[in-house]
């Protein structure tokens, strides 16, 4: 019999790691789906890695997970933030045709990195970059900066609770540059967030839209009663390798892992293998711009880093 036991860490590192020390020392556990966040995988990571659990995430992107600091067990159905920052930027020059992109970030493990990254491949297109906080409400000394800057883009690393008021008081200024934001905007709640201001905004993800053809969708909301959320096809995907593992006959944390380490096959989201940092290989690594219009966020464009 197989069994889902569901933990809500809240992405908080300080919840998921005893949650990570609970399944660790629990043999009935084979396989942990997650982390659903860069902070709580990096924090939970090792404690998984030394019990041999292993980790299929659908979302967690901070580069350092997989090329500076990596562990055995830990696969991800996404690519990392480097290629992230890299074709946020390609779209920025190639699709809007921007020349003087003002940067902003977060000052967080997520956004910090994504902007950096964005800097680099900008070069002379980057006009200015600016910092701002989590939790930050007033955005008034950025704004100031973009009107002096007067740039034709801006892009913003972080999370929608600050990119919402950071946009409207962008656009209140009467600042008309188009926006494009990291996938730490993608959500079915972003354009209830950001309301009338965040009219044609963009946001990119490696999350790819669902064929038209797929049942998931209506599924999922029969299921659930609403429509998926981001990451929800590749959080099917990340438990299909897991009951492929389990057909394949695999009981063990040491069978899992070696099947999982050498899976390969169709996935809702995309092609499913895993390099040998537990990444998205590289020829399978493709972004899609997503355009809010009338609240839904509309793929626009796939752009490849």
């Amino acid at each position: 019999e197989v069994e889902l036991v569901e933990f809500d860490t809240e992405g908080d590192p300080a919840k998921a790691t005893p949650v990570a020390t609970q399944i660790a020392g629990d043999e009935s556990f084979i396989g942990v789906l997650g982390g659903a966040f860069s902070g709580e995988t990096r924090a939970t990571k090792t404690i998984y890695n030394d019990a041999g659990v292993t980790m299929v995430s659908q979302s967690a992107t901070a580069t350092d997970l997989t090329q500076e600091d990596p562990v055995e067990v830990f696969h991800r159905l996404v690519p990392y933030d480097d290629y992230q920052g890299a074709a946020i930027a390609n779209y920025l020059t190639d699709e809007v045709g921007a020349t003087k992109v003002f940067v902003v970030d977060n000052s967080e493990a997520y956004g910090e990195p994504l902007a950096d990254r964005v800097e680099e491949t900008l070069g002379d297109a980057m006009v200015q970059r600016d910092k701002t906080e989590v939790g930050q409400t007033d955005f008034a000394p950025t704004i100031s900066k973009m009107e002096t800057a007067q740039p034709d883009a801006i892009f913003y690393g972080g999370y929608i609770a600050e990119a919402a008021p950071l946009l409207k008081q962008i656009r209140d200024a009467g600042i008309d540059a188009p926006f494009v934001g990291g996938d730490g905007l993608y959500g079915g709640d972003f354009g209830n967030a950001v309301g009338e201001a965040g009219e044609g905004a963009v946001v990119m993800c490696p999350c790819a839209p669902i064929e038209e053809d797929s049942t998931f969708a209506a599924d999922f909301e029969e299921e659930f009663g609403a429509a998926p959320g981001a990451y929800a096809a590749e959080g099917f995907d990340a438990m299909s390798v897991f009951l492929a593992a389990l057909d394949d006959g695999a009981r063990t944390r040491e069978d899992v892992e070696a099947f999982v380490d050498g899976y390969t096959g169709d996935g809702l989201s995309k092609e499913i293998a895993f390099d040998e940092n537990g990444d998205v290989p590289q020829e399978n690594v493709s972004y899609w711009a997503y355009k809010n219009e009338g609240g839904t966020l509309v793929p626009e464009v796939e752009v490849k880093p």
